[in-house]
């Protein structure tokens, strides 16, 4: 039965702006606007900026990422003859330790086309219209090949299936991504996905050929909370003598965004504090101000908080060496 004008108008608009058009026009032999031309604020054609040079630690992530991901899009031909192909990688840990930041700077390193995807852009109120919008996603990825396709708050879009028939759509939309993921890489489709909570996303996903490594993006470390302290205060107004190896020991258990807010603080104290003096002049930033700020804010994760994500990732890379630790930072 064909679809009328008016009511591919009405799905649309109960649909929104989202990257994938629901309805195809059964009546003529055009082409629907593709995810890209419908969200272009998520892609950006080619990153350009600093790359890895913006972040702060994360050294053995870096490597792991280089190895396995730069170098085989730098060396083609020695990756054929080996037959390797980028993993596709899943990001958990802790909330604001730069998961979302580091595939950010990740696809600037690499300068291949990044689309970030996060559960709102698939988001539909037409029954069956988020699958399709999976499948465009996977599509339109393929036409801007290569590409590092990049899913935030991953577990919110692949739930664990209940088999319910009530929760039938859900169930389908995780079907949907079980066979968009299948060897992506085969079509240049470089998947990275980040979350807080793989607990929660559907086993199935997290087998080898869809999701092919696990890493665990724990807090920074002293070395990675001071590099992100010299990192916030390179381009801003501060005393030479700010003791950044100091600070780094006052915020043991701080998370990256948590430092940034820190840093961000003392910038908008002293910003009101030149807009007021007489001369206009730049008021420096300072070791007190800095201590200050950090003795009146508590970190943002609990040590509770902290303990239930060793268990989970004690729980999915028990043995797994390359997914130890990975102290890390981000500006």
């Amino acid at each position: 039965m064909k679809t009328s004008k008016a009511e591919k108008d009405w799905l649309r608009r109960i649909c929104g702006q989202n990257p994938v058009t629901p309805v195809a026009d059964d009546n003529k032999d055009t082409k629907t606007p593709s995810a890209k031309e419908q969200s272009k604020a998520n892609i950006n054609a080619k990153s350009k900026g600093q790359g890895f040079g913006d972040i702060a630690g994360m050294d053995s992530l870096k490597q792991m990422v280089r190895e396995g991901f730069i170098n085989v899009l730098q060396y083609r031909e020695l990756a054929d003859a080996y037959g390797i192909r980028p993993p596709a990688i899943l990001f958990f840990g802790p909330a604001g330790c730069g998961k979302t930041f580091f595939a950010e700077k990740m696809a600037e390193e690499v300068g291949i086309h990044f689309m970030k995807v996060v559960p709102d852009d698939l988001a539909c109120t037409w029954v069956h219209g988020t699958q399709q919008k999976i499948g465009e996603l996977f599509r339109d990825a393929e036409k801007h090949a290569p590409t590092l396709l990049f899913f935030d708050e991953f577990d919110a879009m692949v739930p664990h299936r209940t088999g319910d028939a009530s929760n039938q759509h859900y169930d389908s939309e995780v079907n949907e991504f079980l066979c968009m993921l299948n060897n992506a890489s085969e079509k240049g489709v470089y998947v990275l996905a980040a979350t807080n909570h793989p607990e929660r996303i559907d086993k199935a996903v997290l087998r080898t050929g869809r999701i092919d490594e696990l890493v665990y993006v724990d807090m920074p470390d002293k070395e990675a909370r001071k590099s992100l302290f010299a990192l916030e205060l390179s381009k801003l107004p501060k005393d030479e003598s700010i003791d950044t190896e100091r600070l780094a020991n006052l915020t043991e258990g701080y998370n990256c965004s948590d430092i940034t807010y820190i840093v961000k603080s003392a910038a908008r104290k002293k910003f009101n504090e030149s807009v007021d003096s007489p001369d206009g002049e730049l008021q420096d930033i300072t070791q007190s101000q800095l201590e200050d700020i950090i003795a009146k804010r508590s970190p943002s994760v609990s040590s509770r908080e902290l303990r239930e994500y060793e268990r989970v990732r004690s729980e999915f890379t028990p043995k797994d060496e390359g997914c130890k630790h990975v102290g890390i930072g981000f500006r």
